[in-house]
C-alpha cells in the first residue's frame, strides 16, 4: 500500500509561461509557476500610439479585422480596460505609470506595435495553484513578484529547494 500510494505528499508540479498572458495556464494549474515578466518601464512609441488612434493600425495585431466595431477609441478599449488604472491618455500622449502596472499585458496585446516590454526581464514566481473538483479552483499565490533569470538559474532554484522541504512537511497528503 506504501509503495502505490506514498504517505508524505508526492506530486509536485511545474509550470512556466513566458509572459503575463499565462497561454500554459501556469497561474491556475501548478503548484509552482515561474511567468516571464519585466521590472521597467513598458515602452512607449508615441508615433505608433497615434498610429492606432488614427485608424493607421489594426488594434489587436488584426485578430478582430474581420468584424466592424467602429473607429478605434484608446480610452475605452485600452486605458479604461486597465485593471490597474495606471493608464492616462491626454489626447495626444499615452503615459503608463510603472509603479502600478500589474503587467496584465492587455494594453500591449492591444496596440503591439505602440507598446513593448521593457528591457530588465526575468519572472514572477507564484505557488499554491490548484484546480480540484472536490474543493474548487484556486489562482497561484505571488510569492517572488520579480527575480532575474539567468543561467544557472540559482535564485530560481534556491527558492524551489525551500518550498521543497516545506512541501514535505506540510503538504497535503493523498
Amino acid at each position: 500500500d506504501e509503495l502505490h500510494r506514498p504517505a508524505f505528499p508526492y506530486k509536485f508540479k511545474f509550470k512556466f509561461d513566458g509572459c503575463p498572458n499565462g497561454c500554459v495556464c501556469a497561474m491556475a494549474r501548478s503548484d509552482f509557476a515561474v511567468v516571464g515578466t519585466w521590472k521597467d518601464d513598458i515602452k512607449i512609441d508615441q508615433d505608433a500610439v497615434k498610429g492606432y488612434v488614427g485608424g493607421e493600425f489594426a488594434p489587436n495585431a488584426g485578430a478582430h479585422s474581420g468584424r466592424d466595431w467602429g473607429k478605434f477609441d484608446i480610452q475605452k478599449e485600452v486605458v479604461d480596460l486597465c485593471p490597474s488604472k495606471c493608464m492616462k491618455w491626454d489626447g495626444s500622449k499615452l503615459s503608463i505609470k510603472t509603479a502600478d502596472c500589474v503587467r496584465c499585458m492587455h494594453c500591449i496585446n492591444t496596440m503591439p506595435r505602440a507598446l513593448h516590454i521593457g528591457d530588465e526581464r526575468g519572472a514572477s514566481i507564484l505557488v499554491g495553484a490548484k484546480a480540484p473538483v472536490v474543493d474548487g479552483a484556486q489562482m497561484g499565490s505571488l510569492l517572488v513578484p520579480f527575480v532575474s533569470c539567468e543561467a544557472p538559474y540559482d535564485d530560481v532554484k534556491e527558492v524551489i529547494e525551500k518550498i521543497w522541504d516545506w512541501w514535505m512537511e506540510e503538504g497535503k497528503n493523498r
